[in-house]
């Protein structure tokens, strides 16, 4: 059903403006709502010890596109490879621009480079690096959680960003940066100012890769 709603929907837009439409995206948050968890039940399933970031992004990406590929999807999965990898979501035209972007973090507790820092996600949108969706106003990130929980994690973020919020910096830094339960689609969701360009919100998932 999805896919097939996804195909009459991309076919209505075939030319892909540089802001995907409202329909596109509920089907891309969809399709991946499903899939990171089925994703994260795999990889337990397998106990497959993978501690590095790129590493189990990799594996993610190939699992991305094999499902894509089985449900018809008309948008394709790649790394895009820098100093760190993060996932465009492209349709199958030549030269065509990524319409959503996702950046994945391990999530671990000597540091604080899901927010920020020189490799930080959230920093990343922000500063409008290349390859981190400047054209875009939604976008996502993944955290791989392998130690604590989830509302650990969600109570230590947000107290980093606190702290952002509270220092002098080049970037503007508010309570809109901090994540809030998504009752949607992901789970969590947060809206970020950016330098030039207009706020970009980010969608939270969380993917939890240990026996717990």
């Amino acid at each position: 059903m999805i896919s097939r709603q996804l195909h009459n929907s991309i076919r209505t837009d075939a030319e892909f403006p540089l802001l995907p439409s409202a329909q596109t995206i509920h089907f891309i948050l969809t399709f991946l709502k499903i899939n990171f968890y089925k994703f994260a039940n795999e990889f337990i399933v397998s106990n497959l010890s993978i501690n590095y970031e790129d590493d189990i992004s990799r594996e993610l990406v190939t699992f991305l596109q094999e499902r894509a590929k089985k449900t018809n999807l008309l948008f394709r999965f790649e790394p895009q490879k820098g100093v760190d990898f993060n996932i465009s979501v492209a349709p199958y035209q030549l030269g065509s621009l990524p319409i959503f972007v996702i950046e994945a973090k391990r999530l671990d507790i000597n540091k604080r480079d899901y927010a920020y820092g020189n490799t930080g996600g959230i920093e990343r949108f922000k500063r409008e690096l290349s390859g981190y969706g400047k054209h875009l106003l939604q976008s996502a990130m993944i955290g791989y959680i392998q130690e604590s929980t989830i509302a650990y994690w969600f109570k230590r973020i947000n107290s980093w960003i606190d702290n952002k919020i509270n220092e002098k910096s080049d970037l503007v830094w508010d309570n809109s940066d901090k994540l809030k339960q998504d009752e949607k689609y992901a789970d969590f969701i947060s809206k970020h100012k950016r330098i030039t360009q207009p706020p970009i919100t980010l969608y939270h998932f969380w993917l939890i890769l240990y026996k717990e």
